[in-house]
């Protein structure tokens, strides 16, 4: 017979011999045997049973117990034993664990404790005597809640808790651990907590992280150079930004292993934040002694949520995350969506932090041919820098879209839609916010600025870029102002947070104030370029205003703006209208001015088939948005001449007033 029923009937032999024939346990015990062993026992006297009846049960319940050995109980022991040498358990402690791992494993040894229990005359202590060959006070003490099987994790309390008949219980992973036939300690850790899968991307992919990355890198490698306890490092924002790939990255990049902690088991099963928090201590202490392991603890908010109505018993002490946040052994990263949530005193103790964001435009244009080349779709090598360039989503969300147009046999129209799809759920499942008629998708050969974009594009998407510029961006409506900050804010991997004059002015007293300053606060909470349509409106010259509100308007708006320590942009047609403060504001003044002759064909190219008409080069003052709106209304009447294009062109040329402006360099 196997070890476990070995065990298992040795206790029932026990039980039998300890009690007598008028007790509950005589009356349950030949149940017992007969559930286990098929072998049909004395029948009960229907009087009183006497002490002949008793003597044949007992006899025959020792002549039952097998030999042990064999089977996964044997195996259950003996890793057993393999984890109490690592986590220097006593030999009571380590038979106490494997109590436990066969109550929760094995139904038969279940049955017989749970119905030596039900009787009330038999308690755990006796029980854990009985099965570890030890005196009831050395079992109370190694069952007290600061002895080592508790504290080390591989044990957690469930005392207080409805339906159980043990206040003990195991993780799953450690009883599925317990099972496994290995060959020593090494193998055991290596089931409990596997080394996380090789990264997928490289470290140039994370170069918006800039200093950040260097000094989380500089961080682990000297803690575990040095054996630095508490290390702590925090990765936090929107889901898909690859948090979890940097952390294996980063630990590439040190020569450690990553080993997560606390994720679902084999089963897709969710772990309670008890199991994790229990994981989380076991793993310190198995693995503490180790110079070449950093863990990976995903989704903290789980564990160290804030207050919250519904936190219920499973919520862990503060006290003991504190102390263990304080305290253990070796670097741990740490990721969450959602840092709000998280409880502030368990964020003060992060060592370091750092918010992840989308990709800038070039890496992301990086990324994106590499998923290609993994997911085979087959798309164009020229369509995936436009592809890059208009979708910034991070790079999971671009991988499962990736992996749906290969399911559907779909190229990039596939990809597209999912990817627009998952920007609309992103936004609660409504369509993107309307954009002015003017708006246009940013071309850079259609850019007539009076500065160098691209040379700007460059500096500030570089690590060491400064973080505290301002832009001014004005010139005529259609020009692109709106379309080259949002492909700006892109390039350096920020996201973008636009306000118009609408969206902040009021007609209640100092509520534009409030609206301004919460404008700024979001950005800054977001970590997102700040993008101001319409600017005059708030920053009109002071000079001219008649109502006292229209000065304080500008004045927190300037005031808001020495301050900010992002990039913002202001756009405006009017740059006549901005208050003389505004000038030391901005670090960059940008005119964008009409499409000169040479750009003319260019944009024809972006919206129109066939060549350009010769009548082209004769129009002057148009934009990229005209451009624009004439192909909206050419696809809505079905029209596509060239010679009725031109005249469309020519109305747009002609409605505009006034004269046409030069921008400072030629045309």
């Amino acid at each position: 017979m196997s070890h476990e029923q070995h065990l298992t009937l040795d206790l029932i032999a026990r039980l039998a011999g300890r009690f007598g024939p008028s007790s509950r346990v005589a009356k349950e015990l030949p149940g017992w045997l007969e559930y286990l062993t098929e072998v049909e026992c004395p029948e009960r006297p229907s009087t009183r049973p006497g002490a002949i009846w008793w003597d044949k049960v007992r006899r025959l319940a020792q002549s039952l117990v097998p030999a042990a050995g064999g089977g996964e109980g044997e195996i259950l022991g003996r890793n057993a034993a393999l984890l109490g040498d690592h986590f220097g358990l006593s030999p009571v402690e380590t038979r106490i664990l494997a109590f436990v791992a066969f109550y929760r494993i094995f139904d038969g040894f279940e049955h017989v404790v749970n119905g030596a229990l039900d009787t009330r005359e038999v308690t755990i202590p006796l029980l854990l005597s009985w099965f570890c060959r030890a005196p009831e006070p050395a079992i109370r003490a190694a069952i007290r809640p600061t002895g080592r099987l508790v504290t080390s994790g591989l044990v957690h309390s469930e005392r207080g808790r409805r339906y159980t008949r043990i206040p003990f219980d195991l993780s799953d992973r450690l009883l599925r651990a317990l099972l496994a036939d290995v060959a020593g300690i090494g193998d055991l850790i290596g089931l409990m907590f596997p080394r996380a899968a090789a990264p997928a991307a490289e470290w140039q992919d994370f170069e918006g992280l800039g200093r950040d990355a260097v000094l989380m890198r500089d961080l682990i490698s000297h803690a575990l150079a040095s054996g630095t306890a508490g290390v702590n490092v925090l990765l936090y924002g929107p889901p898909g930004t690859g948090k979890t790939e940097f952390a294996k990255v980063l630990a590439r990049e040190v020569g450690a292993e990553l080993r997560a902690v606390g994720e679902n088991d084999d089963e897709g099963g969710e772990p309670s934040r008890r199991e994790r928090l229990a994981e989380m201590g076991m793993a310190c202490r198995m693995l503490g002694a180790r110079s070449d392991t950093v863990l990976l603890f995903d989704e903290m908010e789980d564990l160290l949520g804030g207050a919250s109505p519904f936190s219920g018993r499973d919520r862990p002490s503060k006290v003991h995350m504190n102390r263990m946040l304080e305290s253990n052994p070796i670097p741990v990263i740490w990721t969450t969506n959602w840092v709000d949530f998280c409880d502030p005193a368990f964020l003060r103790r992060m060592s370091y932090s750092a918010l992840m964001r989308p990709p800038s435009g070039r890496v992301r244009a990086r990324i994106w041919q590499r998923l290609e080349a993994r997911h085979g779709v087959g798309l164009a090598a020229d369509a995936l820098p436009q592809l890059a360039e208009h979708h910034d989503q991070a790079p999971a969300l671009v991988s499962d879209a990736m992996r749906m147009a290969r399911l559907c046999e779909g190229g990039e129209t596939v990809v597209s839609q999912v990817l627009e799809a998952a920007a609309r759920l992103a936004k609660g499942g409504a369509d993107n916010a309307p954009r002015h008629h003017s708006e246009v998708p940013w071309h850079p050969d259609l850019a007539h600025a009076d500065m160098d974009l691209a040379r700007i594009e460059v500096r500030l998407a570089a690590p060491d870029a400064p973080r505290r510029v301002s832009f001014c961006l004005e010139g005529p409506a259609g020009t692109g102002k709106s379309a080259w900050a949002r492909h700006l804010a892109r390039v350096i991997g920020m996201p973008v947070i636009e306000k118009r004059a609408s969206d902040l002015i009021s007609k209640w007293v100092g509520e534009s104030e409030q609206n301004i300053a919460r404008a700024f606060a979001e950005a800054r909470a977001a970590d997102a370029m700040l993008i101001f349509d319409e600017a005059d409106s708030l920053l009109a010259d002071r000079h001219e205003a008649e109502r006292s509100w229209e000065v304080s308007q500008v004045n927190e708006m300037l005031t808001w703006m020495e301050s900010h320590p992002l990039p913002f942009v202001c756009t405006t047609n009017f740059v006549e209208k901005l208050d003389p403060a505004t000038q030391r504001r901005f670090t960059f003044r940008i005119r964008f001015g009409h499409l000169c002759a040479e750009q003319l064909p260019l944009a024809w190219a972006a919206h129109f088939s066939g060549p350009a008409p010769a009548g082209l080069a004769l129009l002057d003052r148009l934009a990229p948005g005209d451009f624009a709106n004439v192909a909206r209304r050419m696809r809505a009447l079905g029209e596509t001449g060239a010679q009725a294009i031109l005249g469309e062109l020519a109305r747009e040329a002609t409605a505009k007033e006034g004269e046409a402006r030069p921008i400072g360099f030629g045309r």
